[in-house]
């Protein structure tokens, strides 16, 4: 299961439309759907958004699909047990090349729009 397929997982349990989290997580109309036929990826800078928005979303499962979905709070808002989950040597490559893999998407991202800008600044 992809991370955009957990995304909509946890999306339909909280009962969040497609529209709510666009306009939550500031992204174009359409992006969910978009990324749930396959023609994207979500970039780390869409995920930093999702996590400040939805503070009950287990970051790990939503990356690997391993622990809870949801992280538990008690009714002061602190984390409820020690919830940070305990991983193999296996599992902590697997949790160190997704995130590699996520911010050399950001960095490639950000050298398009560098180039970009780059070819517009001698038209100006």
């Amino acid at each position: 299961m992809r991370i955009i397929d957990r995304l909509a997982q946890y999306l339909a349990y909280k009962k969040v439309t497609a529209y709510a989290f666009e306009r939550t997580c500031q992204v174009a109309n359409g992006y969910l759907k978009k990324q749930l036929k396959g023609k994207g990826s979500i970039g780390s800078d869409i995920l930093l958004r999702i996590f400040h928005n939805y503070l009950d979303l287990d970051f790990v499962w939503l990356l690997t699909g391993n622990g809870e979905m949801l992280r538990q709070y008690d009714e002061n808002g602190n984390l409820l047990g020690d919830q940070r989950p305990h991983y193999s040597k296996d599992e902590m490559i697997q949790l160190m090349n997704t995130r590699i893999m996520l911010l050399e998407t950001a960095l490639a991202d950000k050298e398009k729009i560098i180039v970009m800008l780059e070819d517009r600044l001698p038209k100006l």
